[in-house]
This record gives structure tokens, C-alpha cells and sequence, in this order.
């Protein structure tokens, strides 16, 4: 790393002004130039520069605070929680004894992730911030880890686009940047076939998927292979392979029981579900909902996804008490503020139980697809567009229905080649 990047690491790190370090050593032009490695300073000139910022006893040992960060690093993909407390307070212990910036900027990267897995985005974002203003200082290595985080960041923001081009950098980076982690090779593969399936490019996730797969399976990851069988159970029902899709939900659910993982236990019931709704084995679909629901305990919003499927699968049996209580069941978890997209999709079966009272047409163009256009819930609103249509349909209003059947249609044709 070169001196001058290094001096302004620290001078930025200890907020100090351009004016308040070079005071009685240099001017502040020279300074600035100095920081942007424009003019290479005297031996002297470095010495009084980092007297000033504290810099005269780094680590003995550099090596071992990058094997610590590497360690911990190691801890956070494993979801090793005790023993990346631990090392993390080691971490920290030695850091600022370094004015070596390597150390310092993968730490930051590393406290970048540490915050995506707590789901803090706004506290991640002034890590990501710090880190790309410096972006130009990384080394390839860290390159890879920082666009592998960014694409992270972009997936739980739902900027799935921007999500897959950072992704496709970290990819690049990888091999730039020599690195020989193989977990983070799988980490990335995983991260990525989950970013292509929200984008419904589900052929290129089942490709990313078994990459990633494969890998964790060589070094007995068990909870992220059932994690990466349910993905890839869900890409193929998606493209309409259930033969496959059923093999991968087997295994994912097989480990998963094995291994205790009762979350993804529970979305791979649901998953199930859907699979042999999709397969017209209903009696079948609503026991795997029914289990699924069993295995939420307390995630109401879990419960919901599981309640509308079960008011789908009664209503398309025309079982009209059955549908009767799940609506009573998920519109007590609901309301406009909390869950929205659940409130209005079992708000519309109620209208529908009831044979479409009046009010129907204005919750759903007023409320209903509103919101999901608003919100970017393309499915949902191609959904409940055809559903509005085939109303219109049965009113003999026969230019409204063309005009809301078509909105889905739009729809479905453009994510059908994907």
C-alpha cells in the first residue's frame, strides 16, 4: 500500500484536516498531492507526517491480525457465532496498532457483513459508503469480498439488477484476486442463483445452484446444501420440471429434519405445497400448508403465506366454510400497515366469498393494484389484474376485462422467456 494512501487512511480516521496535519511539516497543496501518490515525500517528511497521526508502533506481528480477520471471516460464513464474538474482540485489540490499511479495510468489509446478517441496511450502508470511498486502494482480494457484500446489500434492498452486476464483479474478482476459498467461491454461487431467481431467470439459477451445491457438499456444509435443494426445488417447478423439483424438496426436507432446521423446514412444506397445488393434488397441497403452518410458531408473516394458500386451495374446491376460516384466521395477522400485500390478496377472497358486493371494483383499482404496482409485485398485480378481467368478463363489461386481462397478459409474456 503506498505511504500516501496510508497517511490519509488515517488522517480521515482520526478527523483531522488536511490544514491540521501538514501544519509546520509541508503546505497543503503538497500535502493533498502527497495523499493522491502524486509526489513521493522524504524519508523526513514521512516521519514527522505519522509522528503526528500516532503512527510510530505498529503490530509486531501483521501477520496475525490478517490471520485473525481470516478467521473471523471464516466464523461469520459458517454462522459460527461464539467464535466470531471471540475473535472479533481480538480483532479489535490489535487494529489500531497497525498502520498497515490492508487490515483496516478488510475489517471494514468484514463490519459491512456483519451488518447484512443483522439486517441493519442503514448501518451497512455507512460501512459500504466508507469502503467505496476508497475503493481504488483495495486490493483484488478485497475487491472480491466488497462486491460480493455490495451484492448483498442490493439483494435485501431488492435491486436485484444492480444485485446481479455486483455479483458479476465479485465472479471476476475471485480470480483477479487469487482467491482460494472455496466456501466463498459456493457462498457467492449461492448468492447469486438467489438474485437470478427473484430476476425469474431460473434456467441460469439452477446453473449457479448446483455449482454451489456441489461445493457445499464436498465440505459437508449440511444446512446450506438443504438451503441451496430448496432453491433449486423451486427454480425447477418454476420452469414446470416437478420431477425434479420433488427430488431436491426430498432432500432439502430430509436434511433439514435431520439437522433440526425448523425455519427452512417450514418453507420447504410450503414450497411442497405449491408444487402439488401446481400438480392438481389439492387434499396433498393443503396438508403440507397445514404442517407448514405448524412449523412457523411465532412468524406471523411465515403463517400468512401459508393461511393464503389455504384460502386459495379451499376457494378453488369451492369449499366455502373451510375458506371462511382461514380468511378469519389471516386477517387477524394483517391490515393495510402491517403486511399489505397479504391484507389485499385475502381481502379480495372476501369479496369473492361474498359474490363481489359493492365496493369490489374500487378496493381492487383504488387499493389492491395500486399498491402492487406501486410496489414492483409485478406477479401479484398480473395475478389480481386477471382475476379483475375475468370479473368484468362475467359483468358482460367486455372492454374493461379486455383491458385488465391484457395488463396480465403483458406481463406473463415478458417473464415467460426468462
Amino acid at each position: 500500500m503506498k505511504i500516501g494512501s496510508k497517511i490519509r487512511f488515517h488522517r480521515l480516521k482520526q478527523k483531522l484536516t488536511q490544514e491540521n496535519l501538514s501544519k509546520g511539516i509541508i503546505s497543503i497543496s503538497y500535502l493533498s498531492k502527497l495523499e493522491n501518490n502524486q509526489v513521493t515525500p522524504s524519508d523526513d517528511i514521512v516521519h514527522l507526517l505519522c509522528e503526528r497521526l500516532g503512527l510510530n508502533h505498529p503490530v509486531d506481528r501483521p501477520n496475525q491480525l490478517n490471520e485473525l480477520l481470516e478467521k473471523w471471516n471464516h466464523a461469520l460464513l459458517w454462522n459460527k457465532e461464539d467464535e466470531a464474538r471471540s475473535t472479533h474482540k481480538l480483532i479489535q485489540r490489535d487494529l489500531d496498532q497497525t498502520d498497515d490499511l490492508s487490515p483496516h479495510f478488510f475489517y471494514k468489509i468484514l463490519c459491512f457483513r456483519v451488518q447484512l446478517l443483522r439486517g441493519d441496511l442503514t448501518e451497512a450502508f455507512s460501512h459500504f459508503s466508507h469502503i467505496q470511498s476508497n475503493y481504488k486502494d483495495l486490493s483484488d482480494k478485497h475487491k472480491f469480498y466488497f462486491h460480493k457484500y455490495k451484492g448483498n446489500y442490493y439483494y435485501l434492498m431488492k435491486e436485484y439488477e444492480k444485485a446481479k452486476g455486483e455479483l458479476k464483479e465479485a465472479e471476476t474478482y475471485f480470480v483477479l484476486g487469487n482467491v482460494v476459498n472455496e466456501e466463498e467461491r459456493a457462498d457467492l454461487y449461492y448468492l447469486f442463483s438467489l438474485v437470478l431467481t427473484r430476476l425469474h431467470m431460473y434456467r441460469l439459477a439452477i446453473y449457479y445452484g448446483e455449482k454451489a451445491l456441489s461445493i457445499f457438499q464436498g465440505v459437508y456444509y449440511q444446512k446450506r446444501c438443504a438451503e441451496v435443494h430448496l432453491l433449486l426445488g423451486i427454480c425447477y417447478r418454476r420452469i414446470r420440471n416437478s420431477e425434479d423439483a420433488v427430488k431436491h424438496y426430498e432432500w432439502a426436507n430430509f436434511i433439514s429434519q435431520s439437522i433440526e432446521y425448523t425455519s427452512l423446514h417450514s418453507k420447504i412444506e410450503q414450497n411442497f405445497g405449491y408444487l402439488k397445488s401446481f400438480m392438481n393434488k389439492s387434499d396433498e397441497a393443503i396438508q403440507h400448508f397445514v404442517r407448514s403452518i405448524e412449523l412457523k410458531e411465532s412468524d406471523d408473516e411465515g403463517k400468512l403465506y401459508s393461511i393464503l394458500s389455504l384460502v386459495k386451495e379451499h376457494y378453488k374446491l369451492n369449499q366455502r366454510s373451510e375458506v371462511q376460516f382461514w380468511l378469519s384466521k389471516g386477517l387477524e395477522l394483517c391490515s393495510k400497515e402491517r403486511y399489505p400485500d397479504k391484507f389485499y390478496q385475502l381481502s379480495y377472497y372476501q369479496f369473492a366469498l361474498n359474490e363481489f358486493p359493492n365496493g369490489f371494483e374500487n378496493f381492487m383499482k383504488e387499493y389492491a393494484l395500486s399498491f402492487f404496482k406501486k410496489n414492483g409485485s409485478l406477479l401479484l398485480y398480473a395475478e389480481y389484474s386477471k382475476f379483475l378481467g375475468q370479473y368484468y368478463q362475467r359483468m358482460r363489461k367486455y372492454k374493461l376485462a379486455a383491458f385488465h386481462l391484457n395488463e396480465a397478459n403483458i406481463i406473463y409474456e415478458e417473464m415467460l422467456p426468462l
